[in-house]
């Protein structure tokens, strides 16, 4: 007899170009091969193609979709917002109208500023908060970084309201999973983001340079760290001998107009694509929260990662290449990288990634395997 879970979401799970959306499908197939059927209710703050909602009615055994009726609500409290500033009660009248119909052994929300519905659940569901990131004090954290806050910002006081709504808190990586901790009785565990391994060909290409790519999202926090990347580089222009800089993804509508050393690609509909035509992929995060899913995608194509320690927050490696304290650190490493060193930390990077997604396995299936 199959086990039914509801997994409600005010971000699609489809498609996968960004690292929330990649998270929620993850999580969600893991359900699916745990023996569950999902039930996957999505609240459109993102829209809805077409194209997308024929992915989810395939990919997920039940589909549900509540159109937002005007844009998010400004924050209440002005500085930061109440912490049900963007949940729409017409979310919970579904969400009941579900409850009547299957037997739900668990409801797992996304973000805890959706974590009402779970109100609207019965008492005997097991219900979880996938937090995705700390929102508490989000704003002040962006100020003290000299960014504007944008999306979602509230108190930890209400954060840790939210919380109590449910019987499991998930965290995406350690240092979260202490700070739910901290302002909550519930428990908090850790399940990170599990993808499988890709494979992939390298694309054949004249010249011996080293391609050295970085695909993102436009966010505040990946805008200045790769502004950082691109002032180090220019510091050192010997590297242009022997390397080849390539970014791809969201950010280059951003960062074009300001660009000196990239070869720009921009969107790609396959990141296959984009991973084959480089050699090396490089994370060059600074700051920020939650758990650097470009990261892992990087492993994931079976690519040698370079990443700074705020890029592997949650990821545990003990490659020298990985643990890069500044953008510096990690340029300097540049000037001795060669092809020997590109076979070693290929080698490095794929036992990484095999270790992690091991542990995060286990961490689900005893919760809910």
């Amino acid at each position: 007899m199959n086990k039914h879970v509801l997994i409600v979401s005010p971000i699609p799970s489809h498609p996968q170009f960004q690292g929330n959306s990649a998270r929620i499908y993850r999580l969600n197939q893991m359900f699916r091969q745990c023996g569950y059927k999902v039930h996957f209710v999505y609240f459109g703050m993102e829209g809805l193609a077409p194209e997308q909602q024929a992915a989810m009615e395939q990919d997920w055994d039940y589909f549900h979709y509540v159109q937002p009726e005007g844009p998010a609500a400004e924050p209440s409290y002005g500085e930061y917002f109440d912490i049900d500033d963007w949940y729409d009660q017409r979310v919970s009248i579904l969400v009941e109208q579900l409850c009547t119909r299957w037997k739900f052994d668990v409801c797992l929300v996304n973000y805890v500023w959706f974590s009402k519905v779970l109100e609207a659940v019965p008492d005997d569901v097991y219900k979880v908060i996938d937090t995705h990131d700390v929102f508490g004090d989000r704003h002040i954290v962006a100020k003290e970084a000299g960014l504007e806050p944008v999306w979602f910002y509230t108190t930890k006081e209400l954060e840790a309201y939210a919380l109590e709504r449910a019987d499991l808190a998930i965290a995406i990586q350690d240092q979260e999973q202490d700070y739910f901790q901290s302002i909550t009785s519930k428990p908090v565990e850790v399940i990170g983001y599990v993808t499988p391994l890709q494979s992939i060909v390298s694309a054949e290409r004249d010249g011996n340079k080293i391609r050295v790519g970085y695909i993102g999202s436009g966010n505040p926090f990946n805008i200045i760290s790769i502004e950082t990347f691109q002032n180090a580089i220019k510091q050192s222009p010997t590297l242009f001998d022997n390397f080849e800089f390539v970014l791809g993804g969201s950010i280059c509508k951003t960062f074009s107009a300001n660009n000196e050393v990239f070869e720009i690609v921009g969107m790609v509909d396959d990141l296959d694509t984009f991973y084959r035509d480089i050699d090396v992929a490089v994370n060059p995060m600074l700051g920020g929260t939650g758990l650097k899913i470009k990261s892992l995608e990087a492993l994931s194509f079976g690519k040698p990662l370079m990443a700074t320690l705020d890029a592997m927050v949650g990821i545990t490696t003990s490659e020298p290449y990985q643990q890069c304290a500044t953008i510096n650190e990690m340029v300097d490493k540049l000037q001795t990288f060669n092809n020997s060193r590109l076979t070693e930390l290929t080698r490095s990077s794929s036992q990484v990634f095999e270790n992690y997604n091991e542990q995060q396995i286990a961490s689900f299936k005893k919760l809910f395997g």
